[in-house]
């Protein structure tokens, strides 16, 4: 508690700029004071927006930033500290993934842990432990996308080998090193302390130089803006969603970050999009409810982007893989081909008073044998108990337009997806890549390419990202990915896409 309480004090030193040069240069190395805590606090250019209109009773403290302009459009308390709840994940988040980088862990190391939990009532009470085991990218995207706590306390103790206040400590360094010196952390399950005095808290402006430096890493953003995840821990594949509702309602747009909730820090959240490639950050602290929350920062994206010429969060912004709606009005179509990409989607049904298997079956248009064999484990005696949860597979078919050159000449890096005939004479080779194949294309037209022996066409599954599919390839790297097949954002990756891999001999 010692500890603690001088960690917080230091912060709160370092945030009123009392910690002089001096302090900092007879400190030792391995210190806090070893920090120049002397740097200005706040370092960032404020030149506010008098057309933008922001419903500032609704928060407590936020701003909004605009990453290419590099300057604060609208504040509230950008430097006032404020408890910061799950936000604090976004730290131990930071950690993990430079760790990553730095060669320390790999995302597919094993988390391992024993969990307590007491079942049975009264007299039959008992303790039962149970082994749990994920993979460090499982736990990290659990800790971001749904804010589990205990994920996000077990990864902090597999950062330090158990030392749950070396990481703790490690968090309040990297604070000071980011210039956060109105930021505290005292635990990084965001779990509220037994005084508000020593909650975690922290301030916009000092949240804002936190999110920059996780925009620097591309797992962070492919992570936090899945709508839907699943994280497996070897004997079951559980699903997700993300607390950030911004990231399922306009998907492909808002990209992140992270939520927060407390009863003394209210509803926060820390939102990103790059929405036309142009980037934002959006920070809110201490509303009253998720939805009101939203749609603060909806109308803040909205509202600053119409300023700026830009269209607002929604299906407005060109897709490169659909069609021109500007030069359907002006009666000319575009150049290319039309697909239906069908697209296999898991889902989880929630059975009803009433219902059975056929019925469950004929909705989803499949037989009642599928639903049996998807859920051995929990259908016995072809028996359905109400609020009983089923999984069931259902097919999506999803529009795409693949653009043709404008003088009629084919290049095999703009052609990410290929008729079925052109799948099987591509991949017959490789069987890795014809056990991927989870999306089947039908085509008007047969697109005839020449590949040579040395690259592979993989095609993109539900949930692909360009990390995982370079981890499946030696010696192959997301940058390479990016070059090879002109991709110039991640957003574009969908479903049913063919992307050219170079492999080794």
């Amino acid at each position: 508690m010692k500890k603690r309480i001088f960690t917080f004090l230091a912060a709160l030193l370092a945030g009123a700029g009392l910690c002089s040069g001096a302090m900092a240069a007879n400190a030792p190395d391995d210190s806090l004071a070893a920090v120049n805590y002397s740097l200005p606090a706040l370092y960032y250019n404020y030149a506010p927006d008098s057309t933008l209109f922001v419903n500032e009773g609704e928060v407590k403290a936020g701003l909004l930033y605009d990453v290419m302009n590099k300057k604060i459009v609208w504040q509230k308390n950008m430097s006032t500290a404020f408890p910061i709840a799950s936000l604090t994940k976004m730290m131990v988040a930071l950690l993990a993934v430079e760790d990553v980088y730095a060669g320390k862990y790999k995302w597919t190391d094993n988390v391992h842990w024993v969990r307590s939990s007491v079942i049975g009532r009264r007299k039959n009470r008992r303790t039962v432990h149970s082994d749990v085991n994920y993979t460090l990218r499982d736990v990290f995207k659990a800790a971001m996308i749904a804010s589990n706590n205990e994920c996000a306390d077990q990864m902090a103790r597999f950062l330090s080998n158990g030392n749950l206040q070396e990481t703790i400590d490690r968090m309040n360094v990297r604070a000071r090193e980011l210039r956060m010196f109105s930021t505290f952390y005292g635990n990084p399950n965001a779990l509220p302390a037994p005084h508000s005095m020593f909650d975690n808290s922290s301030t916009p402006t000092d949240l804002l130089a936190l999110t920059l430096e996780m925009l620097k890493y591309p797992e962070v953003t492919e992570i936090a803006s899945m709508g839907y995840a699943t994280i497996e821990n070897g004997r079951a594949t559980s699903v997700i969603r993300n607390h950030n509702r911004l990231t399922i309602d306009f998907s492909g747009e808002v990209d992140g970050l992270k939520t927060g909730y407390t009863r003394r820090a209210g509803f926060c959240l820390v939102a990103t999009t790059a929405k036309c490639d142009h980037r934002m950050v959006s920070i809110v602290l201490g509303c009253r409810g998720p939805q009101i929350r939203n749609e603060v920062v909806r109308d803040m994206f909205n509202n600053y982007y119409t300023n700026i010429g830009l269209d607002r969060l929604g299906p407005n912004c060109p897709n490169p893989l659909l069609p021109n709606q500007n030069l359907a009005q002006s009666g000319s179509s575009p150049s290319g081909d039309y697909m239906i990409v069908k697209e296999k989607v898991k889902k989880i049904h929630v059975v009803r008073r009433g219902e059975n298997i056929s019925t469950i079956a004929n909705r989803y248009s499949c037989s009642a044998g599928e639903i049996k064999a998807w859920n051995k484990r929990t259908i016995r005696n072809n028996r359905l108990l109400k609020g009983q949860r089923l999984v069931v597979y259902t097919i999506e078919k999803h529009p795409v337009f693949i653009s043709k050159p404008a003088n009629g000449s084919e290049d095999d890096d703009d052609k990410p997806i290929l008729t079925e005939a052109e799948n099987k004479s591509l991949t017959e080779s490789d069987d890795s890549v014809v056990a991927e194949k989870k999306a089947v294309v039908e085509t008007k037209k047969v697109v005839k390419i020449k590949t040579p022996a040395k690259f592979v066409y993989h095609t993109v599954a539900p949930g692909d990202t360009l990390f995982n599919i370079a981890q499946r390839y030696q010696g192959v790297t997301v940058a390479e990915l990016k070059s090879l097949n002109r991709i110039k954002d991640t957003r574009n990756l969908k479903p049913g896409m063919k992307l050219k891999v170079k492999v080794q001999a």
